[in-house]
């Protein structure tokens, strides 16, 4: 028999914050993925370090702020972190089936 537990209102509010928060992070690569992706007609030639510096900066604060969400409610109750954090995933695996794609079609030509 489980139990319903009661969280304060305070850390409902915080968990929601870090979920807004890790949101963000996650808006934030997306922005900068497609600002590479605009700027893949003029070949800039910093463009995958740009993608790649702002997922490492950006996933560590999501990371954080999700594990810490994650402390003060349970996570059903912290649904917009646990999506947001697995937006950078999605990238993540994407970014690799697309280059073993790549590598595979480059080795058979």
């Amino acid at each position: 028999m489980t139990t319903a537990t009661q969280i304060s209102l305070k850390r409902q509010l915080i968990a929601t914050g870090l979920g807004v928060v890790t949101l963000l992070c996650a808006v934030l690569l997306y922005l900068s993925y497609g600002f590479v992706m605009w700027h893949g007609v003029p070949e800039v030639d910093a463009g995958p370090l740009i993608v790649f510096l702002v997922w490492m900066f950006t996933a560590t604060p999501a990371i954080i702020c999700t594990l810490v969400s994650l402390a003060l409610v349970c996570p059903q109750r912290c649904k917009l972190a646990w999506i947001s954090l697995c937006m950078y995933y999605y990238q993540l695996l994407r970014s690799l089936f697309h280059y073993a794609g790549y590598t595979i079609d480059k080795s058979a030509a």
